[in-house]
């Protein structure tokens, strides 16, 4: 059937892409270990140095002069140069280095984790039997990993301009996505429970047979 065929085909993806995800996680991990062993504790040379980046965007006081615009060929449209926007540069032993070092562990860690746990859904998913009590319960966790993601990132963005605004003027913070995987978080969570009901009903009328 073109279902059953699709199906097979979605969980052989999930499955490489379990795998592709588990390597990069190991290199970058390894990577970031290389470059606390072998770095510098001071930041002497840019351009040489492995160096930590951050993204952050600096509050000078306001400025009186108007945007800086650049044209092009489109008579409506114009490219707006930002003067806040800045990469902060620390080595990988710096305090923000090992924080860095600590976020990138346990950011492969979770993301591992939930492939593994989407793998498996789809792994124990079959024709046969399309609703297992277990899977309610990994679509749950990984709801919880995502919403739990986005708490990290939340508080990992105070933590990181406490660690570094009383060094540097102007003000700045850092540039971080929040949002997104606490929606997606919550609808996986929904879906638990939908998926949840759907295994009860399953039993139900697998014992009325």
């Amino acid at each position: 059937m073109q279902g059953q065929r699709t199906f097979t085909a979605v969980r052989a993806f999930v499955n490489v892409i379990y795998y592709a995800v588990a390597l990069l996680a190991l290199v970058v991990v390894i990577l970031k270990s290389m470059a606390f062993v072998m770095g510098s504790s001071e930041l002497t040379d840019t351009t040489r140095q492995l160096t930590v980046n951050f993204d952050v965007k600096a509050f000078p006081p306001k400025d009186t002069l108007p945007p800086q615009l650049i044209y092009g060929s489109l008579k409506n449209a114009a490219l707006e140069k930002k003067q806040d926007m800045f990469t902060l540069r620390t080595t990988a032993r710096s305090p923000l280095g090992i924080y860095s070092f600590i976020i990138t562990v346990l950011g492969a860690i979770a993301v591992v984790t939930g492939m593994g746990w989407l793998r498996k859904i789809f792994r124990d998913t079959s024709e046969k039997v399309p609703f297992l009590a277990i899977n309610a319960i990994r679509i749950r966790n990984i709801g919880l990993l995502l919403i739990a993601a986005d708490a990290a990132r939340l508080i990992g963005y105070f933590i990181f301009n406490r660690m570094t605004n009383p060094y540097f003027t102007p003000y700045f913070q850092q540039l971080v996505d929040v949002g997104n995987s606490f929606w997606m978080g919550l609808l996986l969570l929904a879906l638990a429970v939908v998926y949840k009901r759907g295994v009860e009903i399953y039993q139900e009328n697998q014992l009325t047979i």
